[in-house]
């Protein structure tokens, strides 16, 4: 197995939490997300602990707190509350643009989790807060929206308030069993999972739904022993030299922690080439550090975090990533964090 270049992806992590090129500058939105990658990345490759001063870190925190969207004096805002996607319209009192200064429960999730991995306590979280609009965010079919006044929902947001409900150990938010349900109705005959009943099996999906069960305590929602290992030979199809998201596509570097990671939480360890798996993550390894999705491309955070996080699997000397919480093992444990039936995960 390749030796990832390790001092040039830390380099590139820390370079990218401050600055990135100007080709993401329509991600500037979404910098809650980003920032979570790169301190995952950082997790990931054992660097997040020296990484940073102790004022740089405690800064980050600050400006993560900064996006907190908290009740106002009547909770006329209950559904919006919760973290948004970053700074880009400024302090909160003098946002005039309301869809920039909601709350998301996309954001709200990379808040908390890179919150815990800069070991802050979530003191200042209004935990009430969160799973109140996690509650009003989550829709008759038992799917969630991101936000409110929003036609989007699928198992993506259902896997983010899972996640939060599990580092807050409080599931007063979600209803599992209506969640389960949705997610039992995205399997599909081929063993895939998709974003709503009938679609295409889609390996992004395919995650959402198996960490949300398993965040759940719900995994017997997938069927039937049988159903399951069908599950399982749906993501190994999956594998070429690299990970594809779907049937017919090229290799991405991302669906290596998308799958694999479903592939762990399925108990598929076994079945999965890791030199395969290694060597083409080499071929998209940039000389500058980052990876790309692909031979050539240009690195970015989340091929770059995802990437080396779905090596983690197969790399004992990288710390344990847990594949179902995109955090360390260790931390996990630490937090003592537990499904919605009460199992430490």
């Amino acid at each position: 197995m390749f030796e990832l270049a390790v001092d040039k992806h830390t380099r590139y992590f820390k370079y990218a939490l401050s600055m990135l090129p100007s080709t993401m500058a329509q991600l500037d939105a979404t910098r809650m997300t980003l920032g979570h990658l790169c301190l995952v990345g950082l997790a990931a490759l054992g660097k997040l602990e020296t990484a940073f001063s102790a004022s740089d870190r405690q800064g980050m925190i600050e400006w993560i707190y900064e996006q907190q969207v908290t009740p106002t004096a009547n909770n006329d805002n209950a559904a919006y509350c919760g973290f948004r996607g970053g700074s880009l319209f400024g302090p909160h009192e003098s946002c005039t643009y309301a869809a920039s200064n909601m709350g998301n429960v996309a954001a709200t999730y990379s808040a908390i989790a890179s919150l815990v991995l800069l070991g802050d306590d979530l003191s200042r979280v209004d935990r009430r807060a969160v799973t109140g609009a996690l509650r009003h965010l989550q829709l008759g079919s038992g799917t969630f929206a991101p936000h409110p006044g929003t036609t989007e929902s699928d198992p993506r947001f259902i896997y983010c308030a899972c996640a939060v409900s599990a580092l807050l150990d409080d599931w007063s938010g979600v209803d599992c069993a209506r969640a389960a349900k949705y997610i039992s109705a995205c399997v599909n005959v081929d063993g895939g999972l998709s974003q709503a009943a009938l679609h295409e099996s889609h390996g992004g999906h395919f995650y959402c739904c198996v960490a949300s069960l398993q965040l759940m305590g719900r995994m017997d929602a997938l069927g039937d022993e049988r159903m399951r290992r069908r599950t399982v030979q749906w993501a190994m199809m999956r594998m070429n030299d690299g990970y594809q998201g779907r049937a017919n596509k090229p290799s991405d570097v991302c669906y290596s922690f998308w799958v694999g990671a479903g592939v762990e939480m399925l108990g598929g360890h076994g079945f999965v080439d890791a030199e395969a798996l290694a060597a083409f993550t080499a071929q998209c390894e940039s000389p500058y550090g980052g990876i790309g999705k692909a031979p050539g491309a240009n690195p970015d955070p989340l091929h770059s975090a995802l990437g080396i996080v779905g090596l983690t699997f197969f790399c004992p000397e990288f710390p344990a990533m847990d594949p179902a919480l995109l955090l360390p093992r260790e931390l996990v444990a630490k937090l003592h964090v537990r499904t919605a039936s009460g199992q430490a995960i």
